[in-house]
């Protein structure tokens, strides 16, 4: 039996970093796995059609007519919102379901938009191009005012919140959700 070869701190320390930003990648890129949350959060309170229109017309027009995109970070937070992160032991949002027309991909089903093309909470591709995600609008609200979203607020609590904000910060979720 050989004895395993001694590595340097310098060599421990990039095998970390590898690792670590492929795990980074992996669960930010991969497709999202359908798991239950641990708690369920509360059911945000029923939006009237008048302020379902408003919203998603302000959602079009921060798109605009040549599809702008809100931030990598903005819609980094909004991922860990809906989908979650293993790695943190954030699972994803209860509300998140999964889709029976696009598979593999999923929609809020807690905002009322149903699931349709436009309203998928992950990138699908139609036809071989990819499709303009709800989480890329550059104005978008979320039912449980998450990070990450034109609506976020820091005061009304829940676990998954917490998780997010003590991840990144509430400063740093109040710069990169966007309020336009």
């Amino acid at each position: 039996m050989s004895n395993p070869k001694k590595l340097s701190k310098e060599e421990v320390a990039k095998i970390l970093q590898e690792s670590s930003k492929q795990l980074i990648e992996k669960s930010y890129l991969s497709t999202p796995k359908q798991e239950p949350a641990k708690e369920q959060t509360p059911d945000p309170p029923k939006q009237s059609f008048f302020q379902k229109a408003k919203s998603f017309t302000k959602s079009m027009i921060s798109r605009g007519v040549s599809d702008k995109k809100c931030s990598t970070e903005t819609k980094e937070l909004r991922y860990h919102s809906c989908h979650g992160n293993i790695s943190m032991g954030l699972v994803p949002c209860d509300k998140r379901k999964g889709s029976s027309v696009f598979q593999g991909s999923f929609y809020c089903g807690a905002c009322g938009c149903g699931d349709k093309k436009s309203t998928q909470l992950t990138n699908i591709k139609v036809n071989g191009s990819e499709l303009y995600s709800k989480l890329d609008y550059p104005f978008v609200a979320c039912p449980l005012k998450m990070p990450g979203f034109s609506n976020y607020d820091s005061t009304e609590k829940n676990f998954r919140k917490e998780m997010i904000e003590s991840k990144f910060g509430i400063d740093y979720i109040v710069k990169h959700s966007a309020k336009k």
